[in-house]
This record gives structure tokens, C-alpha cells and sequence, in this order.
């Protein structure tokens, strides 16, 4: 974990913990971004790789370059991907059973979906916020759209950093006194990890990162 990201970062606590997961994983071929944002610089697959072509989707037409592909609908689109990237989308979606079959219908043979969504966080509209998604669920609805080498991964330390995400939106404003109560949230969440029998953060999720493969 990037502590020094986390202390300094202008970003959400639940993003920069994504942001570190998501560099873990290598990029190859064709992708898509779905909830792409306008700026570019916020998405994260990068349209500058050297590694992979981009394609970026979002229901908005702020950037005419975006594809606009309601995951909610059945799409008929040809185009199949190596990779799909979802992140901070599916806790928009009223549902998500014809999503993941659009997606599912949207990759290669033995192409990947990488997705997150949030668990212990604030409501955030877009413009709707419907669910919050445990590891069990996420793992029995990729099972059951027929998604294999299915992997969760927690992001958080323990109950006390997920305290802190949600309040960092008001600490924000105090920088010194918000880094040092984060320094003491992550360090209190440590000296949590030695004693408790439970790694903390698997019951106090800040969010989930996770991968699936098609069949």
C-alpha cells in the first residue's frame, strides 16, 4: 500500500486504494472502460498505452469520443475485448444480471473482467446509488453468469481507516490534523491485525476490487 499516496493524495481514501490494486494487473490487446470520465487523466486505463488500445464508455455524451453503451439494455455491439474495466459502476446499476451478461457477451473468449465497487462508503449519486456488494454476492453472481478464476480482493486496513473515508470529505479542509488522525487510523488498524484472529479489513471493507475470466 502506497501510505504516502494515502496521506498526501487529493483523491478519496476508497480511490487511492484502488488506484493500487489496479496497478497490480498487466493490460494487453483491447479494452474498454466503462464510466469513463470526461478528464481523461481520472480514468484507469490510460489512452497513451503502448501496451493496449482503449476504448472508453459512459452513458453521457460530454465527450463525443466516448462510446455509449447502456449495460442496463441488451447490446448489440460487435466489437469484442480482451479486457473490461468497470470501476464505481455497478452500485449505479438497479440490477445486475443483463450488465453482466453484456459484459460477459462484450469479451473474447478467456477475456477478463476487472471491476470495483464500494462497500462502507458514502451515498453518491450518478445519478442513482442502489447497492453495496459483499464479496459473497459479487462472487455467487459472477458464478452464476459463468465467469471462472473468480478473485476478490478487499481494500481497506480495518474498521478504523473506514471510519475515517467517510468523514475525509469534511477532515479534508484541516490538512494537518486530517493526516495525523490518518496516520493514527492506519496505525490503530495494524496494532487491530495483531490481535484479532479476523484480518479486520474482511469485515470492514472500504470497497472490493475483483477479476473474472469468461469461459
Amino acid at each position: 500500500m502506497n501510505y504516502f499516496n494515502l496521506l498526501f493524495s487529493n483523491n478519496s481514501i476508497l480511490r487511492c486504494l484502488q488506484i493500487d490494486e489496479f496497478r497490480k494487473f498487466n493490460f494487453r490487446g483491447e479494452c474498454i472502460e466503462f464510466g469513463a470520465n470526461k478528464k481523461i487523466n481520472r480514468n484507469f486505463l490510460k489512452d497513451n498505452s503502448n501496451n493496449y488500445k482503449i476504448t472508453y464508455s459512459n452513458l453521457s455524451n460530454k465527450n463525443n469520443n466516448f462510446l455509449i453503451l447502456n449495460l442496463e439494455k441488451k447490446i448489440k455491439h460487435k466489437k469484442k475485448y480482451e479486457n473490461v474495466v468497470i470501476f464505481n459502476v455497478l452500485e449505479h446499476l438497479a440490477d445486475l444480471n443483463i450488465p453482466l451478461e453484456n459484459i460477459y457477451n462484450l469479451l473474447k473468449k478467456k477475456g477478463r473482467i476487472i471491476g470495483s465497487t464500494p462497500f462502507i462508503y458514502r451515498v453518491h449519486g450518478a445519478p442513482k446509488d442502489y447497492s453495496r456488494y459483499t464479496k459473497d454476492y459479487l462472487k455467487k453472481i459472477l458464478k452464476e453468469k459463468k465467469f471462472k478464476k473468480i478473485e476478490i480482493y478487499e481494500l481497506g486496513i480495518g474498521p478504523f481507516l473506514a471510519s475515517f473515508s467517510l468523514l475525509r470529505s469534511y477532515l479534508k479542509f484541516v490538512p494537518i490534523f486530517y493526516q495525523i488522525l490518518l496516520s493514527l487510523a492506519i496505525i490503530t488498524d495494524k496494532i487491530l491485525y495483531i490481535f484479532m484472529k479476523t484480518n479486520p479489513k474482511t469485515i470492514y471493507p472500504i470497497g472490493y476490487v475483483f477479476s473474472a475470466v469468461k469461459k
